[in-house]
């Protein structure tokens, strides 16, 4: 494996599908803090050039200067343990207007340049480095449980053996039920989650834009006992992927 994917944390991609009608969410205080979660799809290859080692490197050098942008509060890479070639980034920024500031600065116009178009671009109509597009979304913060995301307390080791585990889910309120109980057993599952032996981190988020569409970002010491969690205290199922 290549050895620089050694510096990302381990990652259990899952995902929810729930159900709840659609309602206008409320609009986000311009002091609370936003949080920006981005699918990274590396292409897998090493000819005409290595993909992972070009990617991942603009990664960690676009990483390393977000920190100094201001509004800046937390920046974490954590790759999908069944695809070490597909990460999640997941930045937080002070506020909307800090994060979109963030977005002008030249380093993020070139880190996405350095990914997606990468001269020559040989054979004919082949550009480095990413295998789909860079989806990225904006959530607001719903309840945060145990140790915050965003605090450097958690541990931010190299590998599974040297970290913690670290789980995003999705979770997507579809028509005919109530979103405002969904919200409420996201949170309630994730005050039950974190009284569990073994468990550092529980943030649920809302998206921005799509008040239906919820996120938790999880971390574990072990993935053990992630397993002791794997129905929800109610009527949902989790499914691993």
């Amino acid at each position: 494996m290549w050895t620089s994917l050694r510096r990302l944390g381990a990652l259990l991609f899952t995902t929810l599908l729930l159900t709840a009608t659609a309602s206008a969410g409320d609009r986000l205080i311009a002091s609370e803090p936003v949080y920006d979660i981005t699918h990274f799809d590396v292409l897998p290859v090493t000819s005409p050039f290595d993909s992972e080692q070009i990617a991942y490197a603009a990664l960690f050098k676009y990483r390393d200067a977000s920190k100094s942008d201001p509004g800046f509060k937390s920046f974490r890479v954590v790759n999908w343990l069944l695809a070490p070639n597909h990460s999640q980034i997941i930045d937080v920024w002070r506020s909307l207007d800090a994060f979109e500031a963030h977005l002008a600065q030249p380093h993020s116009v070139d880190f996405r340049f350095a990914v997606q178009v990468q001269p020559p671009p040989t054979p004919p109509g082949f550009n480095c480095c990413i295998g789909s597009p860079i989806d990225d979304r904006q959530y607001s913060l719903v309840k945060s449980f145990n140790t915050p995301w965003t605090s450097n307390a958690l541990p931010s080791g190299v590998g599974l053996d040297n970290s913690a585990l670290f789980v995003v889910t999705y979770i997507d309120f579809l028509v005919g039920g109530d979103p405002g109980k969904g919200q409420d057993d996201l949170v309630r599952y994730g005050s039950v989650s974190s009284r569990t032996p073994g468990q550092l981190s529980y943030t649920v988020l809302q998206q921005l834009d799509r008040p239906t569409h919820f996120a938790s970002l999880g971390v574990w010491e072990h993935l053990s006992e992630l397993h002791g969690l794997a129905v929800w205290r109610g009527d949902y199922k989790l499914r691993y992927y």
